[in-house]
């Protein structure tokens, strides 16, 4: 099998969709009988402003990515990023991943023009698309029915994780000292890592916390990038009595984040909508305890391994939940264990199967 991988430039801006394109041609240049062809060079297209790099990069797929195709005799493209072009070569299969239905199921958390952007494009992909791979059964099952589909084209490949790195002892101390500095921390914290937009419900996490700062000193570390929405972060954060203990960490690299994950009390996943949750596996592999939104994504990903409250606005619930495992240490115990138990499933080695099925079963049916 000759397979394309087709990222849309998620590689090269450093995404979480480039780093599962990575992880995912990583893994499968291990499986015999599948060759990984080179991702093709799109030229000065990356370098130019986002909008006209959208309308160049669209150019681009119906002209000279259908030369490339031919030329590299592949025969499924698998793009990773719902980018599609409007045309096929005869005789390739074409895979498209969907990893979530956020401008359908939670519109208000997308800018309109990028949410309208969306939706035309994922619209076109799952018309043109032979095989649409999606990140959970919960996605697969909106696609499903949003779109009308014939369940034989939508299958379920679970995103892979990869285990954090594994730092020395005597580098260790270092890097904590030194980033616990850079950013603030002072006292034992909770932790959540993602973009920090408006889906990640933010805002919620931080009126929990006020509850439980009062009769504890505990400190909030908020490790991601800036998203639609970051605004409403931080006024909900100077609205607070004691804003300094609200920490904004930014974007870390992976070696910080091992640190955050192995210094963390406790890990906090509110989300509105998720199509899956690598932080969620993270955490889990770690030991560390979760307290997540009952959404049936992070329900698939974190199973057993988690505290969820039920209404993920409800800010005394998620406030409770928190309490509730920092009061118990069995509960603590528990998490750990569970959550360490099934991180397991999702190593990019145990789930790179899902990816092949899915391949030979859409090549088969030509």
């Amino acid at each position: 099998m000759r397979l394309l991988l087709e990222d849309g430039f998620s590689v090269e801006k450093g995404t979480g969709v480039g780093r599962y394109t990575q992880n995912l041609a990583r893994e499968l240049r291990k499986c015999s009988g599948v060759e990984v062809l080179p991702l093709p060079d799109k030229g000065p297209i990356g370098k130019l402003p986002s909008t006209i790099r959208r309308i160049a990069y669209a150019f681009w797929l119906e002209t000279a990515f259908q030369n490339t195709v031919e030329k590299l005799r592949a025969d499924l493209v698998h793009f990773t990023n719902y980018l599609v072009p409007r045309r096929r070569r005869p005789n390739v299969k074409y895979a498209v991943s969907i990893h979530d239905l956020t401008p359908w199921r939670l519109p208000e958390a997308l800018p309109s023009v990028y949410r309208g952007y969306i939706r035309i494009a994922v619209s076109r992909a799952v018309r043109v698309a032979d095989l649409i791979l999606c990140p959970s059964h919960s996605v697969r099952k909106e696609v499903i029915e949003h779109f009308g589909l014939d369940e034989k084209r939508v299958r379920t490949a679970w995103n892979g994780h990869s285990q954090l790195p594994e730092i020395p002892p005597e580098d260790r101390d270092e890097l904590c000292q030194r980033l616990f500095s850079r950013i603030g921390i002072q006292k034992q914290f909770l932790l959540f890592v993602g973009t920090l937009e408006r889906r990640k419900n933010i805002v919620t996490l931080i009126k929990a916390f006020a509850r439980v700062a009062k009769a504890s000193e505990l400190q909030l570390v908020l490790a991601g990038r800036p998203g639609f929405g970051f605004s409403e972060i931080e006024a909900a954060i100077r609205q607070q009595p004691w804003p300094e203990r609200y920490i904004l960490a930014g974007y870390v690299t992976d070696d910080e984040l091992a640190v955050l994950y192995s210094q963390a009390a406790l890990f906090v996943y509110p989300s509105l909508y998720e199509g899956f949750g690598i932080p969620l596996i993270e955490a889990m592999g770690i030991g560390l305890p979760i307290v997540a939104s009952r959404i049936p994504a992070s329900e698939e990903v974190a199973g057993d391994a988690a505290l969820y409250y039920d209404n993920p606005l409800d800010a005394t619930a998620l406030a409770d939940r928190i309490d509730e495992v920092f009061s118990n240490s069995a509960i603590r115990a528990e998490l750990t264990l569970r959550g360490k138990q099934r991180a397991e499933r999702f190593r990019w080695e145990n789930v790179v199967g899902m990816y092949i099925d899915a391949y030979k079963s859409s090549l088969a049916s030509r």
